[in-house]
């Protein structure tokens, strides 16, 4: 073959190439198209979705209508916090009734509901590439899965701001590490959520020792040296930092404090070198196994997971998406994720560490701060 043949010979062989990439395209997007289609038509025929969820039900209660229109299907929402929504469940399994077609709660509730045997992977239930393309959630290389067997998938992560100053008192820059608060100028100046309970200092003091961010050494100094104050009431700790009864807040991150910044207090959350870590709040969901409505079921849950789901989420909450393609123009300052800050999740562990390390971490907490409580 001349020069002039092989160079002809090559741009057949592009062209072909091309053709072939464009039509494997054509292809794939005819195949989802199909199958949404198909989800579609028969989740309308069903009618109803049966929803049951935690913190963000007036948000899906508000959307039901909205959802209904968009897609000729009825959104049913069953509330109640996690443990509620986990006894109830475990009630319906137990007369093997099928009422409950997807699930939307926190982490501890996900994974209850999970051994109990009622749920099922959720994978080969997403649809929309939109959904599915893991490049548009922030994990960028995987889709943010909850658990190993990917039977629920978590919407939200937003940073815990977990040290939180009266800036009349502590000026910025001086609290760059966990460390710091162990200088003698705070001895008597920090109030701790109590982490000797269940609940949110609890879980980040776990967390923090979970990720080798503290060390069990650390909280024991903290109680020996800095005469710290415990605290219940997230509430009470916002008001006690903002009117300078302390000057440093710890695992104290939440409604209250947001609500001392926003309100233009003397409060300002910190953010220190060791990183921090993402909560996944009650943006946990999951279908059920065997629902009543199956195919309404996989509609609802790839709304939420879409681009216009995830806006409505977060509009509804002010947590950040876990998607990275949708504005933070309406997501509280301290739960944005920040260009450059470090970031632990943990997510495909957490749900062993649950289940096998968290009784001894409670022990622990309640081991070293027990002496402190009801002081």
């Amino acid at each position: 073959m001349n020069r002039s043949g092989g160079k002809y010979f090559i741009i057949i062989i592009l062209a072909i190439s091309v053709a072939a990439t464009l039509m494997g395209y054509a292809t794939a997007e005819a195949q989802w198209e199909a199958e949404w289609q198909k989800t579609l038509e028969a989740g309308k025929k069903e009618g109803k979705v049966s929803v049951y969820v935690s913190s963000l039900a007036p948000a899906v209660r508000k959307q039901a209508p909205v959802f209904q229109e968009k897609f000729g299907i009825k959104v049913e929402v069953t509330t109640g916090r996690g443990s509620q929504l986990l006894s109830k469940l475990t009630t319906e399994k137990t007369a093997g009734l099928n009422l409950a077609d997807v699930v939307l709660s926190g982490g501890n509730t996900i994974f209850g509901i999970k051994r109990l045997g009622v749920t099922e992977p959720l994978d080969n239930k997403l649809i929309l590439p939109e959904v599915t393309n893991p490049k548009l959630w922030y994990t960028l290389d995987s889709l943010p899965w909850s658990d190993d067997a990917r039977h629920f998938f978590h919407f939200y992560a937003y940073p815990n701001r977990d040290i939180t100053i009266n800036t009349a008192l502590v000026k910025h820059g001086e609290i760059q590490s966990w460390q710091d608060l162990l200088k003698p100028q705070y001895k008597g100046k920090i109030v701790w959520n109590d982490p000797s309970v269940s609940g949110s200092g609890f879980n980040g003091f776990a967390t923090l020792l979970m990720n080798k961010v503290t060390d069990e050494n650390f909280y024991r100094q903290m109680v020996a040296t800095q005469d710290i104050a415990l605290a219940r009431d997230l509430r009470q700790m916002a008001e006690w930092l903002g009117r300078g009864k302390y000057a440093v807040a710890a695992s104290a991150s939440g409604g209250a404090m947001a609500q001392m910044i926003n309100a233009g207090a003397n409060v300002a959350h910190v953010i220190v070198k060791e990183g921090t870590y993402l909560s996944y709040d009650a943006g946990n969901v999951g279908i059920v196994a065997g629902a009543s409505h199956p195919n309404a079921a996989k509609v609802f849950v790839n709304w939420l997971l879409s681009r216009e789901g995830q806006a409505f989420a977060q509009r509804a909450t002010k947590y950040m998406s876990s998607r990275n393609d949708i504005p933070v123009d309406d997501v509280n300052p301290e739960n944005k994720r920040l260009p450059g800050e470090r970031y632990f999740v943990g997510a495909n562990s957490i749900e062993k560490w649950i289940y096998e390390e968290q009784g001894k971490s409670l022990a622990l907490a309640k081991e070293i701060f027990g002496p402190l409580s009801g002081r």
